[in-house]
């Protein structure tokens, strides 16, 4: 029997799911390679077809199709699902990432030997993905010892070893391009290669290493948090503050705790966040059967002070006494910058800068990681003023917290700067046109809905298309119609066709109008 590799038994499902004609370019995307590795592959599921009495049809400019009916597909889909006769081919990529979160959860040396064997691959190849996660290790502050005699081992101080736990899991590593994990609400932690698990032994460790963290549950644990706390962390926030709680859990199963300065450990001791950490790590410490030290429970509290937030806890302010006259410099600074009095009264905007500036600063002080694709949103250079002063605010929070913002949180402030000016600024719209030729009842219909989501556009006023004329049309500020309108106004920059009921892509499309 013919040794059926993973990749060309996922080559094989595609075709027999798809149930079409498929080429390589397409299978490649699918499978993350490239389509020469499919067209390499392909030899193997041919013969592999071959032996079980089918054949794989080459459709040129087309692609590959197997012909069967469904009795068959249903028999030949069981028999692809075991794995006596079927070789794991891991990607470069699955093979570092392996091999990192293998060596991060050893207590003790492995050999060159055992990495050969656990793998399956050649020493030179071992030599090679270690180079790669050496590099990695050292961007962490995490020293990779590899000594004749002794071994191999990584070296480095608790919290950056689980913070490049973290990092691994959460799938932000060079070497992420083919990712082993995702992390969902509805699924916790789930192993992409679980199903492979008997495959190879290095697949088969670090399954049984992932089954140990219970996300799911911690999951629940972080939303009771939120209730002591009286406020709710962002929904990515929640999935993070799990998965680090999992990895410290596990890692003081194992006997590794965090070391924390007492000038720090007695500042944190005096927070309002000390009994809700002390209740986070109890309850781990219960299900886990371990020991926690008041080191361990200061960083629960120090992740949960970094967590971005949805609203500001109650009392937030008076905690953070610094925060509290920074609040009121920046929102005087804003309203001040854009000519624009009432913007330093936007609650929304106080707690939206809070809520990400607050946070921000604890990471920075707290040299803690928070995952980069969380806290990326930005606008285009083109909002030049927001851009500056984003900046200005940054400049701010350095001189009263000696924090500097770094450049993914500026860029934060940037978008809430732009929301702020649209709720605020005045529309000078003297005209808009609202041509609704179903009727009034449609027309008024519209109207309300209009007034609801945009109370600023107050001068709204309903034309017949009969009535619409060249002169009508230039001397409106905004034109909105439930129809097309004639050829000669189609196209018109000022013109956004609706549905009577104003439905979420006309809302969106009004909103970029007016930004």
């Amino acid at each position: 029997m013919i040794t059926f590799t993973t990749r060309q038994r996922e080559i094989l499902k595609i075709i027999l799911d798809v149930n079409r004609p498929i080429g390589s370019v397409e299978l490649a995307k699918l499978l993350h390679i490239t389509p020469r590795q499919v067209n390499y592959s392909m030899k193997g599921v041919r013969v592999w077809l071959k032996q079980h009495g089918k054949d794989l049809n080459v459709l040129p400019g087309v692609g590959f199709a197997v012909n069967l009916t469904a009795d068959q597909m249903n028999t030949l889909s069981q028999k692809i699902d075991i794995h006596s006769d079927v070789q794991i081919i891991l990607s470069v990529s699955q093979r570092q990432q392996l091999l990192a979160l293998f060596l991060l959860t050893q207590t003790e040396p492995c050999i060159l030997a055992q990495l050969e064997q656990i793998s399956h691959v050649s020493r030179m190849t071992v030599l090679k993905d270690l180079d790669e996660v050496e590099a990695w290790l050292q961007s962490q502050k995490i020293n990779l010892i590899r000594k004749p005699h002794f071994g191999i081992q990584v070296s480095g101080a608790e919290h950056v070893c689980q913070q490049a736990l973290a990092e691994l899991l959460w799938g932000e590593t060079p070497f992420s391009d083919d990712l082993v994990t995702e992390i969902t609400h509805s699924e916790g932690l789930k192993f992409n290669l679980q199903g492979d698990a008997q495959l190879l032994p290095l697949v088969g460790y670090i399954h049984h290493y992932l089954s140990s963290l219970q996300l799911r549950r911690t999951i629940g644990l972080v939303a009771k948090a939120e209730e002591q706390l009286g406020g709710r962390f962002t929904d990515d926030a929640v999935l993070h503050l799990a998965l680090v709680f999992v990895i410290m859990s596990n890692r003081i199963q194992s006997g590794n705790h965090l070391d924390v300065e007492d000038q720090l450990l007695a500042s944190l001791q005096s927070a309002k966040m000390w009994p809700v950490a002390s209740y986070v790590a109890s309850k781990l410490g219960r299900e886990s059967n371990s020991s926690w030290k008041y080191s361990d429970v200061a960083g629960v509290a120090m992740q949960m002070m970094a967590a971005p937030r949805n609203d500001a806890f109650p009392g937030q302010l008076e905690r953070e006494s610094d925060f509290s006259a920074l609040s009121e410099r920046m929102m005087e600074h804003i309203s001040q910058a854009f000519s624009i009095s009432k913007i330093k009264h936007d609650r929304t905007l106080q707690n939206g800068l809070l809520n990400n500036i607050v946070p921000a600063c604890f990471r920075q002080r707290f040299n803690l990681w928070f995952p980069f694709a969380l806290n990326n949103a930005s606008l285009p250079d083109k909002y030049e003023k927001e851009h500056t002063v984003a900046r200005e605010i940054s400049k701010l929070v350095d001189e009263f917290t000696g924090v500097n913002l770094p450049e993914s949180e500026i860029n934060n402030l940037v978008v809430l700067l732009r929301a702020a000016y649209i709720r605020n600024r005045s529309y000078r719209f003297d005209r808009v046109i609202v041509i609704c030729p179903s009727g009034m009842a449609t027309a008024q219909l519209l109207i309300a809905r209009l007034h609801a989501r945009f109370p600023n556009l107050s001068n709204l006023e309903v034309t017949s298309l009969r009535d619409l004329t060249p002169t009508l049309v230039s001397s409106a500020d905004l034109i909105l119609t439930t129809v097309p309108l004639p050829r000669q106004y189609a196209n018109h920059p000022k013109v956004i066709q609706v549905h009577p009921l104003l439905m979420p892509e006309d809302i969106e499309a009004i909103t970029q109008f007016l930004s």
